[in-house]
């Protein structure tokens, strides 16, 4: 392909569109060059503000990491490095949390973590990211996007003996609810017998629920955890004549309903008044069904549980267990059903 020096450049060519759309939003020098994309191409559209160099010999649109958000720009810098590093690297920790979309709670670190087996390479830093040799077995590997990352088994019992519990549980709640067995992260953990953050780790592994939703649900729930007060079932169905409804968190005993109020239901809607209106017809519903209905918001959930749960303590020691627990199910099968 003959390189054009004459013309300004003001968007990128078709060719590199497609070049980035066949690369979900990267490309490989290597890949690109096999396709007529020549080093000197890349380097005037580098110079002209329309890619960027994520890694050594891999590019991506200047759009692409400018109008996301800081988990996806992570998420593009984190396939980048790992690609970068050659076939046995694997994107690792937050890097392959941000690769797989798994929720966050916190703001991604400030360089990608790529490991490698440990027959393979050794533990190096750069500026772009920083690689860790590890026992890293074939079964602890799969590819998403064209990368290879830890699975989501190996990628949650590592977060979970490294990081702070609330992160590691929002992270393990949502890969259970994606297919991911509790007996599969118990297998991760019987391989790591023995390093760092494996109590840690087993605390997340047999507290995480496949039930939990959302970020907001799984620290609902951990103010439940933390305080010894009554853990509560997670998005269970309530028949409510012609219609059912399911609650965050339902204490069935003392037919109390707990849910988190998240912004994500209003911010942005233009159907936010419809929204808050059946909130509150739903509401009244549960009310003269008879259970209670206690709400609370993501501020307290994240930054003041202590406080939360001893508003739900409150809550549940003015709502005696009773007789007739709150009837219940999940979809098809029933779990408590009152006659």
């Amino acid at each position: 392909m003959m390189d054009i020096v004459s013309a300004p450049l003001s968007r990128l060519p078709r060719d590199v569109e497609e070049l980035l759309a066949a690369g979900d939003g990267l490309i490989v020098v290597a890949a690109g060059t096999n396709c007529g994309l020549t080093r000197s191409r890349l380097w005037r559209l580098e110079k002209a503000g329309l890619v960027v160099r994520l890694a050594r010999g891999v590019y991506v649109a200047r759009e692409d990491v400018e109008d996301v958000s800081s988990w996806k720009a992570f998420a593009l810098r984190s396939r980048a490095f790992t690609i970068a590093c050659g076939p046995h690297a694997c994107a690792a920790g937050w890097s392959a949390v941000a690769v797989r979309g798994l929720p966050t709670i916190g703001a991604p670190p400030e360089k990608p973590l790529v490991a490698v087996p440990s027959d393979e390479g050794t533990d190096t830093n750069s500026r772009h990211g920083d690689v860790r040799a590890v026992t890293l077995p074939p079964e602890h590997r799969t590819v998403v996007d064209g990368c290879m990352i830890l699975t989501d088994a190996r990628l949650t019992i590592d977060l979970a003996r490294t990081e702070c519990r609330e992160e590691a549980l929002v992270v393990a709640d949502a890969v259970l609810a994606l297919g991911t067995s509790r007996e599969e992260l118990r297998g991760v953990l019987d391989m790591e017998r023995g390093w760092a953050g494996t109590r840690d780790a087993r605390w997340v592994v047999e507290h995480a629920d496949p039930y939990s939703e959302s970020a907001l649900e799984t620290l609902g729930r951990l103010a439940f955890l933390e305080r010894d007060l009554p853990v509560p079932i997670s998005n269970a169905w309530v028949d409510l004549g012609a219609d059912r409804f399911r609650p965050d968190h339902l204490l069935d005993d003392r037919w109390l309903a707990f849910e988190g109020d998240g912004d994500l239901k209003y911010n942005d809607r233009l159907d936010a008044a419809r929204v808050i209106r059946d909130q509150r017809e739903r509401e009244w519903r549960l009310r003269e069904y008879g259970l209670e209905v206690v709400r609370y918001g993501w501020s307290d959930a994240r930054r003041d549980r202590g406080r939360l749960a001893e508003r739900f303590r409150a809550v549940i020691a003015a709502r005696p267990p009773r007789d007739r627990p709150c009837p219940w199910y999940r979809e098809n099968r029933t779990y408590r059903q009152v006659a």
